[in-house]
C-alpha cells in the first residue's frame, strides 16, 4: 500500500486549523449575543411558555438545526469556500446549543450558575484542539513540505475543475506548487497541467466590505507593530497581569470582611479562582523580576501566569460572576496577544523570495508544455 510520512490517521486539510479558529470564534461571539440579547429583551419564550399551554421553543434546537446545515454543506460541496461556510453556521448552532447548557445538566436550567463556566470551558477546549491542530500541520510542513504543496494544488485544481479559476487564483496555485528546491516531481507536473487546463472564470468584482476589512487588518497590523517597539510594553503586560491577580485576591478578601459573601456563594469556584490567582501572580512576579537579567525566560513565565488565568482561572470566574466576567476575560486575552508579539522572533525558515517562486512557476509551466 502507498504511504506518505505523512499518512498517520485521517489526512487533514491545510486550512483545518484556520477553519476550526473560525467556528470557535463564530461561537463565543454567538453565546455573547445570545445572552445579550435575551437579557436585554426579558428573556422571552418564543412560542408562549407557560401563558400557551406550555410550549416553548428552545434555542438549543435551533442551534442543532444549523450544526447540521453546517455539516451538510461541507458534505455536499466541495471545496474550502464550503468548509469555510460550515464552520460559520456550525460555529452559530454550536454556541446557541452550548448557550443552553444549564438545562441539560441540572435542574435549575438556563440559569444554573456553573453554566458560565460549563461553556467557557468547552470553547477552551475546542481552542486547545485547534492549536493542536495548528502545530500538526506546522510539522507535516517541515517532514513533508512536497506533499502538502500538492495537496493544496489539488484542492485548488478541483475547485477549478468545478467552477474554474480566476488568473490570480491560477497564478497562487502554481506559486504554492513551485518548490525552490529541485526539479519539479512528476506529481507536479500533472497537478500544473490540470491547473492550466482547467477554464478561466472573470474575477468578481471586490466587496466594499472585503476593501474595509483588508484596510482594517492592515491597520491593525501597523499598530499592533508600533505597540510591540513601544519601550517598555513588556513591563507593562507584566504589571497587568500582575495586577489582575491581586484585584482578585483583594476583592475576594475584602467581600469576607464585609460579609458579602453569603450562603448562596459558590465556595468551590471561590477557592479555585484564589488557588489560580495565586499561581498567576506569584508566576507573574517570578516573570517581572527576571526581565532584566533574562528576557526570554521572562517572557515564558509571565505567558504561564496568562495561560493559567485563561484556561484554568477564568472557569472559576464565570462561575462566579457570570457572563459579568468577560471584561476580565477580554483584558487577559489582549495582554496574551501583547505578550506574543513581544516574544515573536525571527524564524529560522527560509521563505523564497518572490523572484525564485517566479522562475520555479516558470520552470514548471514549460515543463508541463512539454509534457502536454
Amino acid at each position: 500500500m502507498f504511504r506518505t510520512p505523512l499518512h498517520q490517521g485521517l489526512p487533514r486539510t491545510a486550512s483545518a486549523a484556520a477553519h476550526l479558529r473560525l467556528f470557535v470564534l463564530v461561537g463565543v461571539v454567538t453565546v455573547l449575543v445570545t445572552r445579550a440579547f435575551l437579557a436585554l429583551t426579558g428573556y422571552p419564550k418564543l412560542g408562549g411558555g407557560a401563558a400557551n399551554g406550555g410550549l416553548h421553543i428552545s434555542h438549543m434546537l435551533w442551534g442543532g438545526l444549523l450544526m447540521l446545515a453546517g455539516l451538510l454543506v461541507m458534505l455536499v460541496r466541495a471545496g474550502a469556500a464550503s468548509r469555510r461556510r460550515g464552520a460559520v453556521l456550525g460555529g452559530v448552532g454550536f454556541g446557541l446549543f452550548i448557550d443552553e447548557v444549564g438545562k441539560l445538566v441540572a435542574t435549575d436550567g438556563y440559569f444554573y450558575r456553573p453554566a458560565p463556566g460549563i461553556i467557557y470551558l468547552s470553547f477552551v477546549m475546542l481552542t486547545g484542539f485547534a492549536q493542536w491542530v495548528a502545530r500538526r500541520a506546522h510539522k507535516d510542513r517541515r517532514e513533508a513540505p512536497g506533499a502538502l504543496r500538492a495537496a493544496d494544488a489539488a484542492e485548488t485544481a478541483l475547485h477549478g475543475v468545478l467552477g474554474g479559476l480566476t488568473a490570480q487564483e491560477r497564478c497562487e496555485a502554481l506559486r504554492r506548487l513551485c518548490g525552490t528546491e529541485g526539479p519539479p516531481t512528476a506529481l507536479d507536473t500533472a497537478l500544473a497541467a490540470l491547473i492550466e487546463a482547467v477554464p478561466e472564470r472573470p474575477a468578481p468584482p471586490p466587496a466594499p466590505h472585503h476593501e474595509a476589512l483588508a484596510r482594517a487588518r492592515v491597520r491593525a497590523s501597523e499598530l499592533m507593530a508600533q505597540l510591540t517597539r513601544t519601550r517598555g510594553l513588556v513591563h507593562l503586560v507584566a504589571w497587568g497581569t500582575t495586577l489582575q491577580a491581586v484585584v482578585l485576591l483583594v476583592a475576594v478578601t475584602a467581600e469576607g470582611v464585609t460579609g458579602g459573601l453569603d450562603g448562596e456563594t459558590p465556595w468551590p469556584a471561590v477557592t479555585g479562582a484564589l488557588v489560580c490567582s495565586l499561581a498567576t501572580l506569584a508566576l507573574s512576579l517570578r516573570g517581572t523580576a527576571r526581565l532584566l537579567s533574562d528576557r526570554d525566560a521572562a517572557l515564558r513565565t509571565l505567558r504561564a501566569a496568562l495561560l493559567v488565568d485563561l484556561v484554568v482561572g477564568q472557569v472559576f470566574k464565570f462561575t462566579i460572576n457570570q457572563f459579568s466576567g468577560v471584561s476580565d476575560w477580554l483584558i487577559s486575552v489582549a495582554l496574551l496577544c501583547l505578550l506574543c508579539r513581544c516574544s515573536a522572533g525571527p524564524t529560522d525558515r527560509q521563505v523564497p523570495s518572490p523572484q525564485a517562486v517566479e522562475s520555479a512557476a516558470t520552470t514548471l509551466r514549460a515543463t508541463t508544455r512539454q509534457a502536454v
